[in-house]
């Protein structure tokens, strides 16, 4: 505000002294010996100096050379020194010790003098000074000044009225114009006001501005670190488990970022005593189970007992899907706990599922057949194959435990999705255990017997591995066949 009022002021004190200093000026131009006179009537010291003992200032002497006035105020505007360039090599320095009516007295007699020697009318006098001062010249006619008797007796006789307002906002000078019932009136003259809507619309202005910077710098430090924090969260969900965030400070970010980076060291560790387990497990149960085997494979050499041989052969088929059951649950524990590492490769996945259909060792009354997109147009997605074969060949395999006869694999290839269905005509699956048949060592028993075998972690598998491709599996009842249709559905394109 002070910087704003500064030029302000300064601006004001140009545009109501700069009149009367031009008047001086021209006065002096015609006629220099009125010096003396003119100090009188202004009550200010008035000299012409050489222009070379005028200001050193490039900038002043430019202002001064243009024509423009110089106001130096000094004790809060109660002395003034103003310089005017009356020509190429004098100089006008007016200095007043003190600012009253006089000063406005003084300026109407100039003009009142100026205007009867110029021959002219009074309003194209007017007209021709009034780019001079800054404020407006107007004449009026007296009977509508509303003048008490005393001032309108002052004014006939010659005097300059000056007239202030009651609120000491507003001031003007009036002078009757000789032989005419007008009066040459010099303002209104509003006072300087440091808080006028200018002023204070700039300050807002800045003040908005400021704040608005303010608030982007706040916001935006948040947002960036809160972006980082949503990166970390996105590696942790991706599996990528030593993600952390950086720390600095202790704002609620800060404090959340903290609350984060112990989840995930929690998380890591969990998981990594989880892996350890079935690891060690499954290292565990190999080996007792390889001693079995080999064990049993000797007692077939040497025993010749049908009975016996028969038992045996069962048992070497439970070591078997002892052995199955051990490398489902290592698979599962991959997929469930943090996730693999995928390397997504562009795939026709049309062709991987004829691969998995010629592959497939349903029961001799069941036959596996595919149907849809051909492996020929080249429906190419980016996946992880090994996955994404083995999630159908799990599909497959549990339609052919449960179908009567059939088993259909169709492939859907759109523009931005790809689709596997494998359907059967078995019994299918109750409506509400659809939900209920992607869980982990669900069985339903209602519908379909363990006659069929299965370790009830196909599904769970296949439904983690749609998961880590972006997508999902879904189970349906199956139009065509009649019994259940499970659906693989993902995006074509992987999204890191």
């Amino acid at each position: 505000m002070q910087l704003v009022n500064f030029v302000r002021s300064a601006q004001f004190n140009e545009d109501m002294v700069g009149g009367s200093v031009a008047l001086l000026a021209q006065r002096l131009r015609q006629d220099p010996g009125a010096l003396s006179e003119l100090s009188a009537r202004f009550d200010a010291d008035i000299r012409i100096l050489p222009l070379a003992e005028g200001p050193v200032d490039e900038y002043q002497q430019n202002r001064l050379a243009r024509g423009q006035l110089l106001v130096d105020t000094t004790n809060e505007g109660r002395t003034a020194r103003l310089l005017y360039q009356m020509s190429e090599s004098e100089l006008l320095d007016v200095q007043l010790s003190t600012v009253t009516e006089v000063q406005a007295q003084a300026s109407a007699y100039l003009l009142l003098e100026d205007w009867q020697r110029s021959g002219e009318s009074i309003e194209a006098f007017i007209k021709r000074m009034q780019p001079r001062f800054g404020f407006p010249l107007s004449v009026v006619d007296i009977d509508k000044l509303f003048l008490s008797d005393s001032d309108f007796a002052r004014m006939q006789y010659g005097d300059v009225l000056v007239r202030i307002s009651i609120e000491g906002q507003q001031a003007e000078a009036l002078a009757k114009l000789p032989g005419q019932p007008r009066a040459l009136r010099l303002g209104p003259i509003d006072a300087f006001n440091p808080y006028s809507w200018q002023a204070i619309f700039v300050i807002t202005a800045i003040g908005i501005m400021l704040l608005g910077l303010g608030v982007y710098w706040v916001v935006n430090s948040f947002e960036i670190r809160l972006r980082k924090l949503e990166q970390a969260t996105s590696r942790l969900a991706q599996g990528h488990l030593s993600a952390r965030v950086a720390i600095s400070g202790t704002d609620p970010v800060s404090r959340l970022g903290q609350a984060f980076n112990k989840m995930a060291e929690h998380i890591q560790r969990l998981i990594s005593i989880q892996r350890e387990m079935v690891r060690a497990v499954s290292h565990e149960l190999r080996t007792p189970v390889a001693r079995i085997r080999f064990g049993l494979q000797i007692i077939e050499d040497s025993v010749d007992d049908a009975y016996v041989s028969k038992q045996l052969t069962g048992m070497d088929s439970d070591i078997q899907e002892l052995d199955e059951l051990i490398d489902e649950i290592l698979t599962y524990a991959r997929l469930e706990e943090g996730g693999p590492l995928l390397d997504f490769q562009k795939v026709n996945v049309a062709d991987v599922a004829v691969q998995v259909v010629e592959e497939a060792r349903p029961p001799a009354h069941v036959s596996v057949s595919y149907a849809g997109a051909s492996p020929e147009n080249a429906h190419y997605a980016e996946v992880e194959p090994r996955y994404i074969h083995r999630a159908i060949q799990n599909l497959v395999g549990n339609a052919g435990r449960y179908a009567s006869s059939r088993v259909r694999v169709s492939c859907t290839i759109g523009t931005d999705t790809c689709r596997v269905d494998v359907e059967d005509d078995g019994p299918g699956i109750p409506e509400e255990d659809w939900d209920r048949v992607f869980t982990a060592f669900a069985r339903l028993d209602d519908s379909r017997t363990r006659s069929s075998g299965g370790y009830g972690l196909g599904l769970s598998i296949v439904r983690r591995i749609a998961y880590w491709h972006g997508g999902r599996a879904m189970v349906s009842r199956s139009e065509a066949l009649g019994g259940a249709k499970f659906s693989l559905i993902w995006p074509r394109r992987h999204h890191e």
